[in-house]
């Protein structure tokens, strides 16, 4: 049976399960993106075959894919991505791997986005969720942003909204635009907004303090 441990944030009863592994968290997150742990649990299964996910081989607890901010943030990323588990493909592996607008071009935006570590869309949604700041428009000494979507452009590309107002969003290109997801004369734009968005940052984060913790006392 597995253990849970119950915490309370701000506006938010969390269920947090003791276990590491990422299929234990998608159980107690499931509630929040409003799918069962079984939907969940299929989409981890499809991004391990496709390479996205590493899972730890073995029996019981510390094996399968551990639960980290970018783990979920892949299984995220592909719900947005896709409505249905058999369009989960390469197409999503490359948008997982979308790199921030400027820096597709050579120049010196590109050598900054090699600078901060190239991150990409998979990256930076984990740093959200972590409840971090992105790396490509803010510095991780600058005061904590507050983040408002993150939205998938199914046609074009991932987005990262960090104003009120939607202006000026993140924007991260997958290098291989022909790999997306399009239905032609149809522009399909999925998201999870600010209030759902905060309660996914409070799960998350919380677990992985408190996954932190248990690291500590070991």
């Amino acid at each position: 049976m597995s253990q849970w441990l119950v915490v309370y944030i701000p506006h938010l009863l969390c269920f947090y399960p003791i276990m590491p592994g990422l299929k234990s968290f998608l159980s107690g997150v499931a509630p929040i993106l409003h799918v069962t742990p079984a939907a969940l649990y299929e989409r981890q299964r499809a991004l391990v075959t496709l390479g996205v996910l590493e899972p730890i081989e073995g029996r019981g607890r510390g094996s399968g894919v551990p639960f980290t901010a970018d783990n979920f943030a892949a299984v995220l990323i592909s719900m947005l991505a896709t409505d249905s588990l058999s369009e989960v493909d390469e197409r999503v592996v490359h948008l997982i791997n979308a790199i921030p607008g400027g820096a597709v071009t050579v120049g010196n935006a590109r050598m900054a986005w090699q600078k901060l570590g190239k991150p990409t869309f998979l990256t930076e949604v984990g740093r959200v969720l972590a409840g971090q700041n992105t790396i490509w428009r803010h510095s991780e000494t600058s005061r904590q942003r507050t983040f408002y979507a993150i939205r998938v452009a199914r046609h074009s590309a991932g987005q990262i909204v960090d104003s009120p107002s939607g202006a000026n969003p993140i924007i991260y290109t997958p290098t291989k635009r022909e790999a997306l997801i399009t239905r032609p004369g149809i522009t399909i734009t999925a998201s999870f907004e600010y209030h759902a968005l905060e309660k996914l940052i409070d799960f998350t984060s919380g677990a992985l303090s408190q996954l932190t913790e248990e690291e500590g006392e070991e």
